[in-house]
């Protein structure tokens, strides 16, 4: 038997879920046309003890701050990555506030313990989320619970949109007496909240804060919840001590660590003012690579070029699965590199081209003299450089070749970083059909896998081969990527000769 309607309108479907203020509801508006579901969270207000009755001025202040909140929520919404307030009301003396539903998972699935993000996966990050935090910031609302579980990655474009609000959170642990209607709660989550806002008192940089661990975590693998062993902090100053954990650029960890400021005066005032440095970060960063295929490591890099390229193409919105070819270098890096002997070049027209050598950190590889390289400085725990072919007509995608570094949590075989990490993220989040096993071969004369799948990208078909190996944890990788009509035929000899040209770190 259906439960019966909430305001004659709003039919509750199940449970979503429930915490120390209420219960969320997946619900059906049932008077729009096709019945669109919703999410209803119904408020509602404890007594200091079980059995107290609330008292009346109890009662009319929760009313009162639920409608502050719902009138915020109600400006808020108006931005297309905060979740829309359809509708708010009290029934059967319950609070209940009704929210458009947004399909897609938290990042909570994409930031996981032992697991190290890109750098250029970060950077993204922040700026999808400080720019719908900065409208919020304008507004003067403090959204006190920024964690992993409230940024939704939405299903449809990959934008990030920042949820639950807490409506009426201080409608928590009401007092039952009648001289105190409401007793100063900390809002917001063990880990993620600074110690301005534990003690009752959050400002605009309290979200900053946040987000800053959150950042921290991506770039570490490490839980902040202080429960696990938290962030690791300078014995002298008190700050949090985590660069020698992360592969990060000082631009960025600059940034970060001013996010992160015990002191709030320290850190960025508001989300507008930190997001301006991160855009002049993104900038000004060498474009980051083409995901290059079989395997992201849950990587959805921004892809940016100062050329018309393949990459640029593919740029992410992590939401855009067609640009795997771009984000999915990230796990996948690399081919880069040499299409140098001669059969090789023969094949591909490139018989009066000198080879060029790349060289960074041990890793040594040779590539065609006309191709450019875009090489990521300082190094990151991902795409170290991407090097493009020229183009015979300004409207061809650039073939690309990409090299990709990737630090494993534990020692894995080849076969094993592809059957545990990289096979099941591609086909959960790409819905590649690939095949169980990735094909054995060598790279610098150790075991190694190699993959072929294709995608597609505005109506052209992409071909995209990786071979990758795994030395002392390190994952190294070469991806090629370009267009399946003008992918070489001769594979096996292609690939040969850049393998053999690829050499790894002693």
């Amino acid at each position: 038997m259906q439960a019966p309607l909430l305001q004659r309108r709003y039919q509750i479907l199940q449970p979503l879920s429930q915490g120390g203020f209420g219960k969320t509801f997946l619900a059906a508006d049932t008077q729009r046309p096709n019945h669109p579901h919703c999410v209803v969270k119904q408020l509602q207000i404890q007594p200091s003890s079980p059995g107290v009755t609330l008292a009346n001025s109890v009662v009319e202040k929760a009313k009162q701050l639920f409608d502050q909140e719902a009138a915020t929520l109600e400006k808020l919404g108006n931005h297309p990555q905060i979740p829309r307030l359809l509708a708010y009301f009290e029934e059967n003396h319950h609070f209940y506030l009704v929210q458009e539903l947004i399909t897609g998972d938290p990042l909570s699935k994409e930031i996981i313990p032992n697991f190290k993000l890109r750098e250029s996966e970060v950077i993204q990050m922040l700026q999808d989320t400080l720019e719908v935090l900065a409208f919020v910031h304008e507004k003067q609302v403090i959204h006190r619970d920024i964690k992993p579980d409230n940024l939704m990655r939405r299903q449809e474009d990959g934008k990030i949109v920042l949820i639950d609000f807490g409506a009426v959170k201080e409608i928590r642990n009401l007092s039952a007496t009648s001289g105190t209607a409401l007793q100063t709660m900390a809002i917001g989550t063990r880990g993620y909240m600074p110690n301005e806002q534990a003690a009752g008192k959050p400002h605009l940089s309290s979200d900053i804060y946040a987000l800053g661990i959150i950042a921290i975590q991506a770039l570490t693998g490490l839980n902040p919840d202080p429960r696990t062993g938290g962030l690791p902090q300078d014995k002298t100053t008190g700050e949090i001590s985590w660069r020698s954990l992360a592969q990060v650029s000082d631009n960025l960890a600059n940034i970060i660590d001013k996010m992160v400021f015990q002191d709030y005066r320290q850190r960025y005032p508001d989300a507008g003012v930190a997001l301006q440095d991160i855009l002049a970060l993104s900038n000004s960063s060498v474009p980051s690579t083409a995901l290059s295929g079989n395997g992201a490591s849950k990587t959805h890099s921004v892809v940016k070029s100062q050329q018309g390229t393949f990459m640029s193409k593919i740029k992410w919105p992590r939401g855009d699965k067609l640009g795997l070819a771009g984000v999915m270098v990230g796990a996948l890096g690399v081919m880069t590199a040499a299409f140098t002997v001669p059969e090789v070049r023969g094949f591909i027209g490139l018989e009066g081209v000198k080879d060029a050598l790349y060289q960074d950190n041990g890793i040594m590889l040779k590539y065609p003299g006309d191709w450019q390289v875009q090489q990521i400085h300082p190094p990151l725990g991902g795409d170290r450089a991407v090097f493009q072919a020229p183009r015979q007509q300004p409207s061809d995608y650039q073939e690309t070749i990409t090299l990709t570094i990737i630090e494993l949590p534990q020692p894995l075989t080849p076969q094993e970083y592809y059957q545990q990490q990289l096979r099941p993220q591609l086909a959960r989040e790409y819905n590649l059909n690939l095949v169980n096993t990735a094909a054995d071969t060598t790279l610098d004369n150790r075991a190694a896998n190699m993959i072929i799948y294709s995608t597609t990208n505005n109506g052209i078909s992409f071909k995209h081969q990786a071979i990758w190996t795994v030395k002392n944890s390190t994952v190294y990788q070469l991806t090629y990527s370009g267009e399946a009509a003008n992918f070489p035929t001769d594979q096996q000899t292609v690939i040969k000769k850049l393998q053999d040209s690829f050499k790894i770190p002693e």
